[in-house]
């Protein structure tokens, strides 16, 4: 037991050696120059211009996606959020030729605006915006090569291409467009990286499931060239049980309902009338509180089909609740 405080004090001594060999920043040589020191020199010969190459600019990009909202039928868009990383070689951010201790920078974001940069942007999006939690979420890294590294964590609202005709067992697809808004293919070139697109989670959304996405690039024509332009394509399949419950199982029954009155006898008159009125309201009912939530289109519908022929068979049993009360009064007629 006496050696108990002696134990003690090596473990605690081991155990302060450890946390400040893993905590401690790699200390840089005498006679290296700082972080602050290589960024200075470098910035004071740099010139905001697009890089001197042979050929145009390659800019590799990537995005992680983080998670997704809710995909609106009525605005047709979706919300994502993602990482947008973007990778190209500046030779005139090199600071292999000076004295530094590390092979990279993790530059401070106000340096940011005094690059070049290929202002790669989301030509179709319709709000795009940096997460701020609580500073701007974006990194910049240099090597000492000159190749700049940058991820911007963004949150995105995209148009999707809504075609409702089999609501609600339809396949739906949204986009994402990359391009250089200021350089055309002959100054930038885009190219996906080998994992272009990195899910981070398991996505789910509460009416749809995100079944499949691709990657594609094209080259565009416009008045002053070529310009290159990446996409990616998120396909979504949509969760019927929920229409499955509450419309397709209430207006198969209301129908059976509206069927009680063949077995009432024809003078029941009020009694047939109700049942048919009632079911007819029902499904009009119905019928409405699905189409508030879904765009105006002027296409027929899948959900449309069923209910107008759900209304059909309603209106039948009141056409032939007519009839038999049109052939009641005549035998009626005839007795007298």
């Amino acid at each position: 037991m006496k050696y108990i405080p002696e134990i003690t004090l090596l473990l605690l001594l081991l155990f302060v050696h450890s946390s400040q060999a893993k905590g401690k920043r790699r200390k840089c040589p005498e006679g290296a120059w700082s972080e602050g020191k290589i960024m200075n020199t470098i910035m004071s010969n740099y010139t905001k211009m697009l890089p001197d190459a042979e050929d145009s600019v390659q800019v590799n990009i990537e995005i992680h996606v983080q998670d997704m909202g809710s995909l609106n039928e009525i605005s047709s868009d979706f919300e994502i959020d993602i990482l947008f990383t973007q990778l190209w070689h500046d030779s005139a951010l090199s600071f292999a030729h000076l004295p530094a201790c590390k092979r990279n920078i993790t530059m401070e974001t106000r340096l940011l605006p005094k690059i070049w940069s290929p202002n790669t942007c989301m030509i179709n999006s319709k709000r795009t915006t940096v997460h701020a939690s609580p500073s701007e979420n974006v990194m910049v890294i240099l090597y000492e090569n000159g190749t700049v590294w940058i991820n911007h964590r963004l949150s995105v609202k995209s148009p999707c291409n809504l075609d409702l005709r089999q609501f609600p067992f339809d396949v739906q697809t949204c986009i994402l467009i990359f391009e250089s808004y200021s350089h055309n293919s002959e100054e930038v070139e885009l190219h996906w990286m080998e994992e272009a697109v990195t899910l981070m989670k398991p996505i789910q959304l509460p009416d749809f499931d995100m079944v499949h996405y691709s990657t594609k690039k094209e080259t565009l024509l416009y008045p002053n060239g070529y310009w290159d332009q990446l996409q990616v394509t998120f396909t979504f399949k949509r969760r019927y049980g929920f229409y499955i419950i509450q419309a397709y199982v209430p207006t198969y029954l209301t129908i059976i309902v509206s069927w009680v009155s063949f077995c009432m006898e024809p003078k029941a008159l009020p009694a047939r009338t109700t049942v048919g009125i009632s079911s007819l309201l029902a499904l009009t009912f119905q019928f409405g509180n699905i189409l508030k939530n879904l765009p105006r289109v002027s296409y027929v519908k899948a959900m449309d089909v069923w209910m107008l022929g759900c209304i059909s068979f309603v209106f039948g049993t009141m056409v032939e609740l007519a009839f038999v009360c049109y052939i009641s009064r005549c035998q009626n007629s005839v007795r007298k």
